[in-house]
């Protein structure tokens, strides 16, 4: 085999190498399926699809960038907040699948401590559930409403009351169809609770005490009747025994009706 011919062998594998590895390359540059995530703002492309795509108690902000700085908004514990967001699905608001907002302590990524996450789900069947987790007990009387908007669009409205009051936090938005195309928003320093604690009055339930004469019947003797809290065990000139008010067992001494 002469030189040439070996040179132009070696050519040619070359150039077979060559364009094999471009196609590999663009190939790999291209994603293989759909890769356009739910937005609350604008596409990949950067053609805007929703105008005003996060609200919080009734101020709306425009969504311009992955991590974002908006005025810190201010709710009151007690009252009842309202987050929504207007989402665009490019394959349809069916192949919406999960948007959940987390109040968090963010400083990247990989380091944010979530104080209250909220997530909506939407399955291929069309049901909807929603989720919350909320270790500390900063929320409650929460509940998530979705709405289609049009083809493209959903509205989804998160409403919560804060018991406690926290100090200004992010918000994170994180969002994914039914290819797991998925994206997230960050909202730095967007959102404080003030006020007191609310604390619910839970009433304490007192255990059952049988009728003073159904104790008798059962074999206790008449002194030894027991009463339910708040009153006052009498013992009528007749032997038997009473549960009554305090003041009635005085009224009753009084008149000689009870020993």
């Amino acid at each position: 085999m002469t030189k040439l011919l070996q040179v132009l062998i070696a050519a040619g594998i070359l150039s077979i190498s060559l364009f094999t590895a471009n196609v590999y390359a663009s190939e790999n540059a291209n994603c293989s399926r759909d890769c356009e995530a739910p937005t609350l703002g604008v596409t990949d492309s950067g053609q805007r699809v929703i105008d005003n795509g996060i609200a919080i108690n009734g101020r709306t902000f425009e969504v311009n960038h992955q991590i974002q700085t908006n005025p810190t908004m201010t709710i009151t514990t007690g009252n009842t907040a309202k987050v929504k967001l207007m989402i665009y699905e490019n394959d349809g608001v069916s192949e919406l699948r999960h948007a959940s907002i987390a109040i968090t302590d963010y400083q990247d990524d990989k380091n944010q401590n979530d104080k209250v996450l909220i997530s909506f789900d939407h399955d291929f069947t069309g049901a909807q559930s929603f989720d919350v987790v909320d270790p500390d007990g900063f929320v409650k009387d929460v509940n998530v409403k979705a709405t289609q908007l049009d083809q493209w669009r959903t509205e989804v409205i998160y409403s919560f009351k804060a018991v406690k009051p926290f100090d200004t936090s992010s918000l994170v938005v994180e969002m994914w169809d039914e290819e797991r195309s998925s994206r997230s928003n960050v909202f730095l320093n967007a959102i404080k609770a003030t006020g007191d604690e609310v604390v619910e009055y839970v009433p304490v339930q007192s255990p059952y005490v049988p009728p003073p004469l159904q104790q008798v019947n059962d074999g206790t003797a008449p002194q030894d009747v027991e009463c339910r809290q708040g009153l006052e065990l009498v013992i009528r000139v007749t032997g038997q025994p009473a549960c009554v008010y305090p003041f009635t067992a005085d009224t009753l001494r009084a008149w000689g009706l009870v020993e």
